[in-house]
C-alpha cells in the first residue's frame, strides 16, 4: 500500500502565496480603522495563501477573538461533500410552491 506524498512548493512558489499572505493580511489589518473596507474577507484569503506557504503563520490570525472563529469555520466548511459522507442519502426534500408540490393555498 503506497502512502500519499505531499507536493512540495518550490521556493518562488511559496515567497508568492507568503507575499499574497501578508498583503491581505495588512489590507484586512486596514480595514479594521476604516469604515467601509471589510476585513474578515482578507483574512480568510490571507489564512488561505499562508496555509500553502507557511502554516505556522495563520496563528495569529487564528488567535484573533473576533475574526479568528469565522477563518477557522469558513477553513473547516466543505461546501460539496469534500469531508466525510453522511449517512442518510443526502439533503432532505423541500417541496418547492413553483413546481406545484405543495406551499400555500393558491401556489400549488
Amino acid at each position: 500500500m503506497e502512502t500519499a506524498r505531499l507536493r512540495r512548493r518550490s521556493k518562488l512558489a511559496k515567497w508568492a502565496y507568503g507575499g499574497a499572505g501578508a498583503a491581505l493580511f495588512s489590507i484586512g489589518a486596514v480595514g479594521i480603522v476604516t469604515p467601509g473596507l471589510p476585513t474578515t474577507i482578507f483574512w480568510i484569503l490571507a489564512t488561505g495563501c499562508l496555509l500553502k506557504a507557511r502554516p505556522g503563520a495563520v496563528r495569529p490570525i487564528l488567535r484573533t477573538p473576533y475574526i479568528g472563529p469565522i477563518v477557522k469555520k469558513f477553513v473547516r466548511w466543505r461546501p460539496f461533500g469534500g469531508g466525510r459522507k453522511k449517512s442518510g442519502g443526502g439533503a432532505p426534500h423541500v417541496p418547492s410552491p413553483l413546481a406545484g408540490e405543495g406551499g400555500p393555498e393558491g401556489l400549488g
